[in-house]
C-alpha cells in the first residue's frame, strides 16, 4: 500500500490515500480474469466431451465454478475442494492456503507441445548420465514419459491458477523429488487422438496408467482433472496495478522526465537515487510518539539484535579471507530491513577501550554546551559561523557553529586535519574545551570510524557476492567425458532418475533457461572458484573502505601508486565531520513529542551515532513500516544483560577497573549508553551496495519541556580526491548495472553533487 501511495504522490495524479483491504481485493479482481459463475452439471464420474465438472454429491453447492480461459478451445473449470464425506465447506489451512479441484482442457494450455519439450529436455539430460554409446535403460523410459506428463500438467495448472489470481502452494519436495500427489491428485486423464483431434474413448486414473498401457506418446495433447491443488491468493502486484491505473504509460513517462523512479522500478541513475531518497523522506509519517508507545524493536530477532564490535573486525573474517556468514547476514538484515545496525563497542562488557573513548567524548560534549549556556558571548562572538574550512579542497567541507529554532537545535560542525596530532577545526572549540578534550574527541572519532569502515566493507562485499561480481566468466572446459556427464558415485538428489543439476539444466526447475546448444552452456563455477570470488569481493571492499572513505588519515602510499590517474589530490581537512549537537524543545508547554530535525537521508557511506542518554533518534524501519528508536533497543540490551548477571537493570552507569600503573588499578564510571553505537546507511552505501541497502530515513524528536538531548554523530563521507574506478571496487563491469556505471571515472566530489535530488540541483 505504501509503494502504491508513493507512486501517486510522485505524479500528483490521484488523491494521496491508502487503499483499504477491500479496495485492494476489488482492484486485484479487475487485474485478473475473475471466476465466471456457471451452473453445476451432473454427469458421470468420467470426463465428458464437454469437460464440465461433476459435483461430488448432488446435494452439495458448487461455488466459484467457471472458465479459467477466455479462448474458445474448450471449457476449463475450477472450484474449492470439498472434504470427503462432507456436504459443504472448502479445504483451507490456517496459513490461507486453500485446496482446489480443476479441470484442464489440453488445447487451452498446449499440453501436447509442452509435453514434447519436457520429454526432449529430459532425454537430453538423461543421455549425459550414461557413457557414450550406452542406451538409456528401457525401464527408465516410462519413468521419463510419466514425469514429462506430470511436469506438463503441473505447469498448466500453475498457469490456470495464475489466470484466476492464485499461486500454487506446493511443497518444495515436489520439485526436487517429483513425488506424485504433492502438488495435486490426478483423478482423470483423457488423450486426444493425434490424427483426428478427437477425445479418445478410454479414460485413465493416472498418467502412469496412460504411459504403461502404451497409449500416450510425447507431444500428444491430453486433458485432465486434478483435485486438492493447494493454492493461495496472489499478492497484489504493484506493476500490474500501476499499469491498470496508467494503461498508456503517460504518468510513468512524466516521472521519467522528472528523474523520478516508480515503486516497481530499479534506481538506475544518481539523480533517480537522490529523488528516491527525497520521496521516501516525504512519505514518512510526521507524528511522533513518546518512549512508552514508540516502536523499540524486537528482542531476540537478528536484524534488531545488538552485534559485538569484534564480530565486525577483519580479524573475525574466515581464515580463507571471506566474510563470516553469520556477521554478514546479521549486518545485511539490520541495514536492509531496519535501516540501522546497533553495535556493542564493549563486546558484552569485556573490552572497554572504545567505550572509554566515547565516555570522555560525552563529557567534552556536555562541557561545550554548558560553557555556552554559562557564557552567551561564546556563541555570539567567539565561535565562527558555518563556512568552508580553509584547505578543505571542497565546498562541502564546512565547519562552524549554528543555532536554529530559537536555540532548540544547536550544533558545532568540527573536522580534523589529516594525520599527526589531533588538530580540530574550528580552532575556537579547543579554546573552550582544552587540548585533552579534543584528544578525547579524536579518539572517539577513530573508534567510530573503524566501525563504519568495517560495516561498509561487509555490506559492499555482500552485495558483490550476491551478483557474482568477481566470478570469472568463461565457457565450460573440455574433458574426457561429454560436458555435463556425471560419475555414478556423485552424491546428488534425484528427480525420477535425474540429478537436481540435470533438472535445472532442462529448465524444469524455475529460474534456468533451456540450453539448446551444448557449446553455449554457461560455465558453472566450482565451489573453490566461488570461494575465490568471495575472497576477491572482500579484498575489493577493503580497498573501497580504505581509499574512498575519508577517515581523516592521508591516503596510503600503496593506494596512491595503484590508483595512478584516478587520484586527483585531496585537501588537508577531512571530509567526514564530527558534529556535536544539542536538541531541545522549549517552545511549547504540552508534554508531547515533536520533530526537532525532520526526516532526511545523509550523503554518507554510513552515519555513526553514539547512543545518547536521552532517546530521540528515530529511523524509519522499512520492514515494520514505523519509526524505530534504536536507542531504546540498546537500553533493552543493557537491561537484559544486567538481569542475566544478577545486577540492577535500572542502573545508568557501570564501574570498571583499569590499569593505572605498576600493579595498580583505578575505578572508572562509564555511562550505560557509551557502550553502544548506531550505524545508519547513507546514500553512498546505497550506491556501493548496488541499491540493495536503502539510505536510512531518520529524524530527531524531543519531548516538549523535556530534557535536552546531546548527540555527537560522525558522518562518514568520501574523499574528494579520488575518481570512481568501478572495476577496481565492484568487479565485472557486465554485472555492475547502470547506476554504478554512471559513476565510472567521476571524482567523488562530483558524484556527491550528482546524487542530490532535483529540488536541490535547481537551487
Amino acid at each position: 500500500k505504501k509503494q502504491l501511495f508513493s507512486a501517486f504522490c510522485i505524479l500528483n495524479s490521484v488523491n494521496a490515500a491508502f487503499l483499504s483491504n477491500t479496495q485492494q481485493q476489488q482492484q486485484h479482481a479487475q487485474l485478473s480474469k475473475s471466476f465466471t459463475s456457471t451452473p453445476a452439471v451432473t454427469t458421470s464420474f468420467g470426463l465428458p466431451t464437454t469437460f464440465l465438472h461433476t459435483p461430488k454429491s448432488t446435494s452439495s453447492t458448487v461455488v466459484n465454478v467457471g472458465k479459467m480461459d477466455t479462448s474458445d478451445d474448450g471449457p476449463n473449470w475450477i472450484e474449492p475442494s470439498i472434504p470427503t464425506g462432507l456436504g459443504g465447506g472448502s479445504v483451507k489451512s490456517s496459513s490461507g492456503v486453500e485446496e482446489y479441484d480443476m479441470g484442464i482442457f489440453g488445447e487451452s494450455y498446449q499440453t501436447g507441445p509442452l509435453s514434447q519439450k519436457m520429454y526432449d529436455a529430459l532425454m537430453t539430460a538423461a543421455s549425459k548420465r550414461f557413457p557414450p554409446g550406452q542406451e538409456i535403460p528401457s525401464e527408465l523410459l516410462d519413468v521419463y514419459m510419466t514425469y514429462a506428463m506430470d511436469m506438463t500438467a503441473r505447469e498448466a495448472t500453475k498457469a490456470a491458477l495464475d489466470t484466476n489470481g492464485l499461486d500454487m502452494a506446493e511443497p518444495e519436495q515436489s520439485i526436487t523429488t517429483g513425488e506424485d500427489g504433492l502438488w495435486g491428485n490426478i483423478a482423470n486423464v483423457q488423450l486426444i487422438d493425434l490424427e483426428t483431434g478427437e477425445i479418445e474413448e478410454e479414460e485413465y486414473t493416472s498418467f502412469q496408467e496412460a504411459v504403461e498401457k502404451g497409449d500416450w506418446e510425447p507431444g500428444q495433447t491430453f486433458n485432465f482433472v486434478v483435485r486438492n491443488v493447494p493454492a493461495s491468493t496472489k499478492d497484489i502486484d504493484i506493476s500490474q496495478l500501476l499499469s491498470a491505473l496508467d494503461p498508456e504509460g503517460a504518468l510513468r513517462a512524466e516521472a521519467k522526465d522528472k528523474g523520478m523512479t516508480m515503486p516497481d522500478e530499479d534506481v538506475e541513475s544518481l539523480l533517480a537515487l537522490g529523488n528516491d531518497c527525497e520521496r521516501r523522506c516525504e512519505l514518512s509519517p510526521r507524528e511522533a510518539n513518546d518512549e512508552s508507545s514508540v516502536f523499540s524493536g524486537k528482542m531476540g530477532v537478528r536484524g534488531y539484535s545488538v552485534i559485538s564490535r569484534s564480530d565486525l573486525l577483519q580479524d573475525s573474517m574466515n581464515r580463507d579471507g571471506t566474510e563470516n556468514r553469520a556477521t554478514l547476514m546479521h549486518t545485511m538484515d539490520a541495514l536492509v530491513s531496519h535501516s540501522c545496525l546497533i553495535v556493542d563497542l564493549s563486546d558484552g562488557g569485556t573490552s572497554y577501550q572504545s567505550t572509554m573513548a566515547l565516555s570522555k567524548m560525552w563529557e567534552a560534549t556536555s562541557t561545550f554546551f554548558t560553557a555556552i549556556d554559562e557564557n552567551p558571548e561564546l556563541e555570539t562572538s567567539t565561535l565562527p559561523s558555518m563556512d568552508v574550512a580553509e584547505g578543505a579542497g571542497s565546498r562541502h567541507a564546512v565547519v562552524g557553529y549554528a543555532s536554529y529554532k530559537d536555540g532548540d537545535m544547536r550544533f558545532v560542525e568540527t573536522r580534523f586535519k589529516r594525520g599527526g596530532k589531533a588538530v580540530m577545526m574550528p580552532a575556537e572549540v579547543e579554546t573552550i574545551l582544552g587540548a585533552d578534550s579534543i584528544q578525547s574527541i579524536a579518539e572517539s572519532f577513530d573508534a567510530m570510524v573503524g566501525v563504519g569502515k568495517d560495516v561498509v566493507r561487509i555490506a559492499t562485499a555482500a552485495s558483490s557476492m550476491e551478483v557474482d561480481a568477481f566470478v570469472e566468466r568463461k565457457k565450460s572446459s573440455s574433458s574426457n567425458q561429454p560436458s555435463g556427464y556425471m560419475e555414478e558415485d556423485e552424491e546428488m538428489p534425484f528427480i525420477s532418475g535425474l540429478s537436481l543439476e540435470d533438472a535445472v539444466t532442462t529448465g524444469l526447475v524455475e529460474g534456468i533457461e533451456e540450453i539448446d546448444d551444448e557449446d553455449n552452456w554457461d560455465y558453472e563455477p566450482s565451489e573453490n572458484e566461488l570461494t575465490l570470488a568471495s575472497i576477491r569481493a572482500s579484498e575489493a571492499a577493503i580497498r573501497l573502505a580504505d581509499e574512498l572513505i575519508d577517515d581523516s588519515n592521508p591516503l596510503k602510499a600503496e593506494s596512491i601508486e595503484a590508483l595512478e590517474s584516478t587520484a586527483v589530490g585531496e585537501g588537508s581537512v577531512s571530509m567526514s565531520p564530527h558534529r556535536l549537537c544539542r536538541y531541545s524543545n522549549t517552545q511549547q508547554k504540552e508534554e508531547v513529542m515533536d520533530e526537532v530535525f525532520g526526516a532526511h537521508t545523509d550523503t554518507t557511506f554510513v552515519t555513526l551515532i553514539p547512543a545518547a542518554s536521552v532517546s530521540g533518534l528515530e529511523v524509519y524501519d522499512e520492514d515494520a513500516a514505523v519509526w524505530f528508536r534504536p536507542e531504546l533497543m540498546a537500553r533493552k540490551h543493557w537491561e537484559a544483560e544486567r538481569r542475566e548477571r544478577g545486577e540492577d537493570p535500572s542502573a545508568l552507569t557501570e564501574t570498571i577497573q583499569i590499569a593505572a600503573g605498576d600493579d595498580e588499578t583505578e575505578e572508572v564510571v562509564i555511562p550505560w549508553h557509551a557502550r553502544y553505537l548506531i550505524v545508519m546507511p547513507g546514500e553512498l552505501l546505497q550506491l556501493t551496495s548496488r541499491n540493495e541497502i536503502p539510505a536510512a530515513v531518520h529524524r530527531v524528536v524531543a519531548a516538549r519541556e523535556g530534557q535536552s538531548r546531546l548527540s555527537a554523530p560522525v558522518l562518514l563521507r568520501a574523499r574528494t580526491g579520488i575518481k570512481m574506478n568501478v572495476e577496481r571496487y565492484f568487479g565485472n563491469l557486465d554485472v555492475a548495472g547502470p547506476l554504478l556505471m554512471e559513476c565510472q571515472g567521476i571524482p567523488m566530489e562530483d558524484l556527491h553533487d550528482a546524487m542530490q535530488p532535483s529540488s536541490m540541483q535547481k537551487q
